[in-house]
């Protein structure tokens, strides 16, 4: 990936961000704007409601945030890999980032689906292990097998608020998967 086309993914992410909080905000904010617009409340007003609006909502701005800022740090991981990187740790392995409440335990369903929606290329069926350019990442991003919660990404965050993340995979790894041989099968 380019610095310009990482700059045009990061942008798109920013903007689609603010595109969700707008979205959300939007039916508690309109009544307010048509009320200015309609001369019943000045400025002032105006920007203490909108606030009050922006108080009660922060959680799931934070929450918008946090989505984001989690998917510009997986660009920046993709952008960074050298071809060097990448003969060295030629796959990724899905793990949880972090803790949750009340973690979801339909992640191995998930990889089943990705999987079986791609045949299986370049990823394992015993372990969330999956070369870097398998074409299961984009599976898990575009929910296969029905997945409503999926982002749309070809990397983490692959689903809203999922804390899936991943990690490298080094060669002797992918290669006591399997998974080595069956790349240099399909290069």
């Amino acid at each position: 990936m380019t610095a310009k086309e990482l700059a045009e993914k990061l942008h798109e992410i920013a903007r689609a961000g603010t595109l969700a909080a707008a979205r959300h905000l939007a039916p508690e904010l309109q009544p307010l704007v048509d009320a200015y617009n309609a001369g019943e409340i000045n400025l002032a007003e105006l920007r203490e409601r909108a606030a009050d609006v922006f108080a009660a909502n922060e959680a799931r701005i934070d929450f918008i945030v946090k989505t984001q800022r989690r998917m510009a740090q997986s660009l920046g991981q993709l952008a960074a890999q050298t071809p060097g990187q990448v003969a060295r740790y030629p796959a990724w392995r899905l793990v949880r980032g972090g803790t949750r409440m009340v973690p979801r335990n339909d992640w191995l369903r998930r990889w089943v689906a990705a999987g079986s929606a791609t045949g299986w290329q370049g990823a394992c069926r015993d372990d969330f292990v999956a070369l870097k350019s398998s074409p299961i990442w984009a599976a898990l991003g575009q929910g296969a097998g029905g997945f409503k919660d999926a982002i749309g990404n070809p990397f983490p965050p692959f689903a809203f608020g999922s804390g899936m993340t991943w990690e490298r995979v080094s060669r002797a790894e992918c290669d006591a998967l399997g998974l080595v041989e069956e790349e240099a099968d399909n290069g």
